[in-house]
């Protein structure tokens, strides 16, 4: 029996052609193994007003020697061509090399200034090869000094050569964003590992924050709160103790020095009880003197009164 093609039919297998291919290749960063080196990309789904997906990927860590290193990175990029707006460079890269560093180093859109397609990731050299994977065609260029000379000059822009060390911006183990993220649910976010606002070290902290921090609360959780103060088996330093102490050291007993906070910041749960034990302390100096300031006016009216009557007599 003769099957019938029908044009709608056509159709319909070219649309699932053009979903399902994809172009792969791969190339080879050569220059010193200490150092990432340029490699462009084009933008070719630009003129098809789409973002364009780039894959780049290393599976065995043992490629080209040992321990060299594995990468799986995807970007998906969107460059500006002198000014059209709308870019933006996104990679989720997932990155392992124990002994000669990372393999991706950063990346910027190379058309700010000219009207080519060109993104440039940096990537490790000294003879490392990588694989990619697009949904169009497309040719890496490499600027090592071998595929092509440095540095790359960006027409109407910058000249761009090899880093020694991974940009900032570069998370090796997750996604880079260039926009902001907006969750409109009202449900929990959960983040397991440490946060850095403004800054990338957190030095341990479950939140780092390098900037101004605005809230109606905060709430710390803090105790034991310092209302032992109170009890009667407190001892309370005597003044004299107490200016001793701060002759000797520059500041209270208990309290944090100036190159002690400089140094290590605050944690303000601990200072606010510190401070709250101090105020309180304070509270017992003050009850202590206006008992001697009030016995010291009973004394002064009794002499007062003596003093009256011999003026009598």
């Amino acid at each position: 029996m003769t099957k019938i093609i029908t044009p709608l039919f056509l159709l319909f297998m070219l649309c699932c052609l053009r979903v399902q291919a994809s172009y792969s290749g791969s190339f080879t960063v050569y220059g010193d193994l200490d150092k990432f080196y340029p490699v462009l990309f084009e933008d070719k789904s630009w003129d098809s007003h789409r973002a364009t997906e780039l894959e780049i990927g290393r599976s065995n860590v043992h490629e080209n020697s040992d321990w060299r290193g594995s990468v799986i990175a995807k970007f998906n990029y969107h460059t500006t061509r002198w000014g059209n707006g709308s870019n933006f460079i996104d990679a989720d890269i997932r990155q392992f090399s124990p002994y000669s560093g990372p393999m991706i180093a950063g990346w910027t859109d190379a058309t700010s200034g000219n009207s080519l397609r060109n993104i440039i990731i940096w990537l490790k050299g000294g003879g490392t090869t990588y694989n990619f994977t697009t949904e169009v065609q497309l040719t890496p260029l490499v600027f090592d000094n071998v595929s092509n000379s440095l540095p790359y000059q960006e027409p109407g822009g910058p000249a761009h050569t090899y880093k020694t060390t991974p940009d900032a911006y570069v998370n090796s183990s997750g996604v880079n964003s260039t926009g902001g993220a907006y969750f409109a649910g009202g449900s929990p976010n959960y983040f397991n590992g440490n946060v850095g606002i403004g800054t990338v070290d957190t030095y341990g902290n479950k939140l780092a924050v390098n900037g101004t921090v605005r809230a109606k609360e905060v709430k710390v959780e803090a105790g034991p709160w310092p209302d032992y103060v109170f009890t009667p088996a407190y001892r309370l330093s005597t003044l004299t103790e107490i200016k001793t102490f701060i002759d000797q050291n520059g500041h209270l007993p208990e309290m944090p020095s100036a190159a002690q906070v400089a140094k290590e910041g605050l944690a303000l749960g601990e200072m606010n009880k510190k401070l709250l034990q101090k105020v309180e302390e304070l509270t017992l100096y003050l009850i202590e003197k206006d008992k001697q300031i009030n016995t010291l006016i009973k004394q002064m009216k009794i002499q007062n009164h003596k003093i009256n009557n011999l003026k009598k007599q």
